[in-house]
């Protein structure tokens, strides 16, 4: 696996610089399009869709968390449009927009929000006319593709939910909310509202058939790669409270000892969720039969990640107390980055779905979700344990 640790420093750094004027993140962009990041996942490279990596993609995107919780999540959004896109397109359309990514550099994003209005296609003989927006489109106009999914008017439809990929150069910068942005965190993320009404576009911008979006498992399922950033960040903020602690020589205090291994222990159960979930996503994900156990896995570590990572959020903030949660002191930022994205939708109903999982199974607990067997070194069978 090439080794992106210079690439994490830069984005951390740029990351105090962006948070202090208020700019779009484009240097970190820039530095995301330069370091071959945006292709990992096309045909060839490291981390092919094609092959088993999903274990392996879900800890790079944990590290570009880690590095930079705002660009992370930019940059899930484009794995995650490159996923569609290799489940759903055809061969000439697969091919044009994984070149776009692999000769001209280009950022994709998927933005699922609706605004006030919704999106809806009307779906003419030469064109789509698309009405309405989108909301906590994140990237916003950094992003070159966005995916963007509404209601079709098509007669042939056997659902009325339709994905398009729209050139954002087709889209204005009128059309651009800038004030529609204003969190708590995340602020580079940069996810404005941005209104699509009157774009027209050719008939290649369709992906896939309706309601492809929301076919399982691929849906709730891509919940793993999301929790793997907040997760990522999580480690940030161990990290830099270990940082503040050292330079206070606090580090040998009885209670702070009690409060960093609690966060240890958080977060490496957390990171045993996400590769677990990696390998049964793979193990899964082209087996109809195991895909209601694949969601269920998905919903638990999902909600588990976001137990974490608040668990770590108390147990930072109790470490450094008021001093070292002010502004502009880069640890404040990263408590109130991870708080908001971890505001993801739903989280009563995904508790729901995955406990009527595991009620519906007739087999003990110990058979619901196996823990994925590691290529460990065997030990030869003459060699004499240490306990014998």
């Amino acid at each position: 696996m090439t080794d992106y640790s210079q690439l994490y420093h830069q984005l951390d750094a740029l990351a105090v610089l962006t948070e202090q004027s208020g700019e779009m993140p484009a240097e970190e962009i820039l530095l995301l399009k330069k370091s071959g990041l945006l292709t990992i996942v096309l045909p060839g490279h490291e981390l092919d869709f094609a092959n088993e990596n999903t274990a392996a993609l879900l800890a790079l995107l944990k590290d570009v968390g880690r590095s930079n919780g705002a660009i992370g999540r930019i940059y899930e959004g484009h794995i995650n449009t490159l996923y569609l896109i290799h489940l759903y397109a055809d061969p000439a359309q697969r091919r044009y927009w994984y070149n776009e990514v692999e000769l001209n550099r280009k950022l994709f994003g998927v933005w699922n929000t609706d605004g006030a209005t919704g999106i809806s296609f009307q779906v003419t003989g030469h064109q789509i006319i698309i009405n309405g927006a989108k909301g906590f489109c994140s990237g916003s106009n950094l992003v070159d593709y966005a995916l963007i999914g509404g209601k079709t008017d098509l007669p042939s439809a056997t659902s009325n939910w339709q994905m398009v990929i729209v050139p954002m150069q087709e889209v204005e910068e009128y059309r651009i909310e800038r004030n529609s942005w204003r969190p708590m965190g995340m602020k580079a993320s940069v996810s404005h509202t941005i209104d699509f009404s009157g774009v027209k576009l050719d008939h290649n911008a369709l992906l896939g058939q309706t309601g492809d979006y929301l076919k399982a498992p691929y849906f709730l399922g891509g919940a793993i790669r999301f929790a793997s950033v907040q997760l990522g960040m999580a480690e940030a903020v161990y990290n830099k409270t270990m940082d503040f602690l050292r330079r206070l020589d606090r580090l040998e205090d009885h209670f702070q000892k009690m409060r960093i291994g609690k966060m240890g222990m958080a977060i490496h159960s957390g990171q045993l969720w996400i590769d677990n979930a990696g390998h049964e996503f793979d193990r899964c994900s082209n087996q109809p039969a195991l895909y209601e156990h694949l969601i269920a896995y998905a919903n638990m570590t999902r909600l588990t990640i976001e137990a974490t990572c608040l668990d770590v959020l108390q147990l930072s903030a109790q470490c450094v107390g008021a001093r070292g949660l002010m502004a502009p002191g880069d640890l404040e930022r990263w408590h109130r980055d991870l708080s908001y994205y971890l505001r993801q939708p739903a989280p009563d109903a995904t508790l729901q779905n995955a406990a009527g999982y595991l009620i519906r199974r007739e087999e003990g607990i110990e058979h619901s979700f196996p823990i994925q067997a590691q290529n460990f070194p065997v030990q030869a069978q003459n060699e004499q344990t240490a306990y014998s």
